[in-house]
């Protein structure tokens, strides 16, 4: 797994979630209770502060408990849970510029060529 910057996401007492994670999510709860329900399982599960899961499908479904926990730095309002993905992603070349460029160049010199024989076509 890659370091993130990624943000907690907050959710309040008795609200849900609906996560695709088909590409791999791990989801970690930072504070408060949530209940996962996943297809084909068939046992729910409930996670606490500092509990982990990766998850490799869609449509799970994460819900925040009616009373979440109390940590000591989070206040009772709400559960926070942090998604990271299982894979880092691709590096990100620019080669999308580069192709793009190379194509506009292309469609110049077809247009050139195409407008030479137009020209040269009712020239006569």
């Amino acid at each position: 797994m890659h370091p993130t910057t990624a943000q907690t996401t907050r959710l309040l007492p008795r609200q849900t979630r609906l996560i695709h994670a088909s590409h791999g999510m791990r989801l970690r709860v930072v504070s408060g209770r949530l209940w996962l329900t996943q297809p084909n399982v068939a046992q729910d599960l409930f996670l606490g502060p500092g509990a982990t899961i990766d998850l490799l499908q869609d449509w799970v479904v994460i819900g925040a408990d009616a009373e979440p926990r109390r940590s000591e730095d989070a206040p009772s309002c709400y559960s926070e849970y942090l998604l990271t993905p299982l894979v880092a992603p691709a590096p990100r070349r620019n080669w999308s510029a580069a192709v793009w460029r190379a194509l506009r160049r292309l469609a110049g010199r077809a247009t050139a060529t195409t407008c030479s024989v137009w020209e040269r076509s009712f020239a006569r």
